[in-house]
């Protein structure tokens, strides 16, 4: 499967998951290293925008492309999922129910739904997974926002 992650250039390579184990995640407390990626480059913009504040457009930006193993991929069962899973601030239960996944070790990556489409998904790759080494960064091209989105 081919996803994406919006970056600064600086960082874009970095594939260790060390900015959601900095300060945590929807779906992993902090200290708890996670690769978040999109199934769509529209919806990586969609998050990383969801996060600048308002009116800050970086201009060191890049998109980086990226295969994972579809064999090493499992989707959440939003029907196990606690009912708040898309409140803000992320409920602590949320962030450590992947926490399964994470330690069984049995899938590389985790489909999970956006909270900003909920139709739409993204996908969790766990760095520490003994099978990390088939996840392929396979291009990296310069990004700009559209300053339009903030008008």
């Amino acid at each position: 499967m081919q996803v994406y992650r919006i970056a600064k250039q600086k960082y874009i390579k970095d594939l260790t998951g060390i900015g959601a184990k900095t300060v945590g995640g929807r779906w992993n407390p902090k200290g708890v290293a996670v690769l978040y990626t999109s199934t769509t480059a529209a919806l990586s913009t969609l998050e990383v925008l969801a996060h600048l504040p308002a009116a800050y457009f970086p201009d060191d930006m890049a998109l980086a492309t990226i295969t994972v193993p579809d064999e090493l991929i499992t989707t959440i069962d939003i029907k196990k999922v606690p009912d708040n899973w898309n409140k803000i601030p992320v409920p602590i239960e949320v962030q450590n129910y992947a926490m399964h996944w994470i330690i069984e070790e049995k899938y590389l990556g985790l489909m999970v739904p956006s909270i900003i489409i909920p139709m739409e998904q993204n996908l969790l790759v766990n760095p520490l997974h003994p099978e990390f080494h088939q996840v392929k960064l396979l291009n990296i091209e310069p990004f700009s926002f559209d300053t339009r989105l903030l008008k």
